[in-house]
C-alpha cells in the first residue's frame, strides 16, 4: 500500500502545476503546505525520486520537479477512488459510436469456459460476438472507472492447453436494449467497450459502424 505521505506530497506539486512541467520547489514552502519541517519536506522530496514518482533537477540550491507518468498514474488511482465515493451512482452513462471489431468476440464468448459462466452469471444465453463501441473522449474517465471497479466475475481457464484470463462484466442496456459490457481483467485502457446480448445488437437495435448508441452501465 501507498504512504498516504507520498500521495499528499504528489498532490502537492500538481497544484503547484508539477503535473505539466518542471516547477521551482522551495523546500520551506513546500513543508508549510504539508504542514511538516523543511528538513521533512527535503526528506519526502528525494522519497518521491527514489521511488520514481518525480524527476527532479538541481541548480545550485534550486530544486525543480516534474511528476513522472508512475507519479500521475497513481494520482490519478486516487482520483478515480475519490470519484467511486463521491460519484458513482447508481448507473453509469456514456456515449459512443459503433465501430467494426477484429471479429475475435465470437471466438471467446463461445468458449465453454466463459459462455457457461456468462448464462450463470448474467442470466442470458450469449449471442456469438460482441458489440464493438468507440466511446466519446467526454466519457472516457467514466470506462477508466469501470476498470477499476470490481463488476461481476468471469473466470479464467485453460483450454488446450492455453490459459483464458478473468474477464469482468457488468449490465448494462444500450440503447434501451438489456445487456453487459465485457472487459479483460487485466487490460491497457482503451477507448472501446465490448457489449454482449443475448442477440445480434446490430439487428436488434438496426445498427452499422458509424451508430450513436447510449449505453446505461449498472456496477
Amino acid at each position: 500500500m501507498i504512504d498516504p505521505k507520498i500521495v499528499s506530497a504528489l498532490k502537492q506539486i500538481a497544484l503547484y502545476g508539477g503535473n505539466r512541467d518542471f516547477v521551482e520547489i522551495s523546500t520551506s514552502n513546500f513543508g508549510k503546505d504539508l504542514g511538516i519541517s523543511q528538513q521533512s519536506a527535503s526528506r519526502r522530496i528525494r522519497d518521491l525520486e527514489s521511488n520514481g514518482f518525480v524527476d527532479i533537477r538541481r541548480f545550485g540550491k534550486k530544486i525543480w520537479v516534474k511528476i513522472t507518468k508512475k507519479g500521475m498514474d497513481l494520482l490519478k488511482k486516487e482520483a478515480m477512488d475519490y470519484r467511486r465515493i463521491f460519484e458513482i451512482a447508481e448507473k453509469i452513462e456514456i456515449t459512443g459510436e459503433v465501430i467494426s471489431g477484429l471479429g475475435e468476440g465470437k471466438y471467446y464468448i463461445m468458449k465453454d469456459g466463459y459462455f457457461n459462466q456468462i448464462k450463470e452469471k448474467l442470466f442470458f444465453e450469449p449471442y456469438p460476438g460482441t458489440l464493438n463501441v468507440r466511446v466519446y473522449a467526454r466519457d472516457i474517465e467514466k470506462v477508466e472507472m469501470l476498470h477499476n471497479l470490481p463488476g461481476i466475475l468471469i473466470k479464467g481457464f485453460v483450454s488446450e492447453g492455453r490459459t483464458f484470463g478473468n474477464v469482468k462484466a457488468f449490465l448494462c442496456t444500450i440503447n434501451g436494449k438489456d445487456a453487459a459490457v465485457i472487459m479483460p481483467e487485466r487490460s491497457h485502457y482503451t477507448d472501446v467497450v465490448e457489449i454482449i446480448a443475448d442477440k445480434s445488437l446490430r439487428k436488434e437495435l438496426n445498427l452499422e459502424d458509424g451508430s450513436i448508441v447510449d449505453i446505461v452501465i449498472f456496477p
